[in-house]
C-alpha cells in the first residue's frame, strides 16, 4: 500500500460507524473499500481537506427505513466551526459500485462546497426548495469539476427520470459557466 491509501483507510476507519450490517463483515468491509476508493479518486488538494481535518466528518450506516431516502449530508455548527454528516442505508450499500461512488462523491461536493445547515436556508417552502436544488447542483458541479463525472452520471440516471436528468445537467453546466466567468 501507498502512504495515501494508508492515510485514507486509517481516515475512514475513524470516521465511518455502522448502525446496520451487524455480524456482516463482508458487507462492511465492501462498504468501507468503496468510501476509500471514492476519497482515493479526488483530486490531492480535496482530499487533504478531510485528511487535515479542515472538514470535520463523520459517516453512518444505518438500517433501512423502508423509504427511498439515499445518501444525505447534515450540516452543523457555526460558519468557522463545522460538522459534516453523511447517512446512508443498507440499501446505498447494495447499489452497484458506480452508482454508490457516484451518490457518495455528490455527498462529499456538498461537504467541499460547506453547505449550510438547513437552519440556514429560506424559509418560504418554493425558495427552500429551489435553494436546496442548487445545493445540489453545486454538489454535483464539484464532483465534474474533480474530473469524476462519469461517477455521477452514473448516479443521476439510476435516480432521476430523462426529463429531469437533463433539467439538473443543463444546471451543472450553468454553475460551471458561472464559475469561469
Amino acid at each position: 500500500m501507498t502512504e495515501n491509501t494508508d492515510n485514507v483507510s486509517k481516515y475512514v476507519k475513524g470516521i465511518l460507524r455502522f448502525q446496520s450490517l451487524g455480524r456482516n463483515k463482508e458487507a462492511r468491509s465492501e462498504t468501507a473499500l468503496r468510501i476509500e476508493k471514492a476519497f482515493s479518486l479526488m483530486p490531492r488538494d480535496v482530499l487533504e481537506l478531510f485528511l487535515s481535518g479542515e472538514r470535520a466528518l463523520q459517516i453512518t450506516v444505518g438500517p433501512d427505513t423502508g423509504f427511498p431516502l439515499g445518501m444525505r449530508t447534515k450540516t452543523q455548527g457555526p460558519p468557522d466551526d463545522r460538522k459534516y454528516a453523511i447517512s446512508m442505508q443498507e440499501e446505498e450499500v447494495a447499489w452497484p459500485e458506480e452508482r454508490f461512488l457516484g451518490s457518495f462523491l455528490r455527498e462529499l461536493g456538498h461537504v467541499v462546497a460547506q453547505r449550510p445547515p438547513e437552519s440556514e436556508w429560506p424559509e418560504a417552502r418554493g425558495d427552500r426548495s429551489r435553494f436546496r436544488e442548487r445545493l445540489e447542483a453545486i454538489a454535483d458541479a464539484m464532483v465534474w469539476r474533480w474530473g469524476l463525472r462519469h461517477y455521477n452520471m452514473s448516479h443521476l440516471a439510476a435516480t432521476y427520470p430523462a426529463h429531469r436528468l437533463e433539467m439538473i445537467i443543463t444546471q451543472i453546466g450553468e454553475i460551471l459557466e458561472e464559475e469561469q466567468l
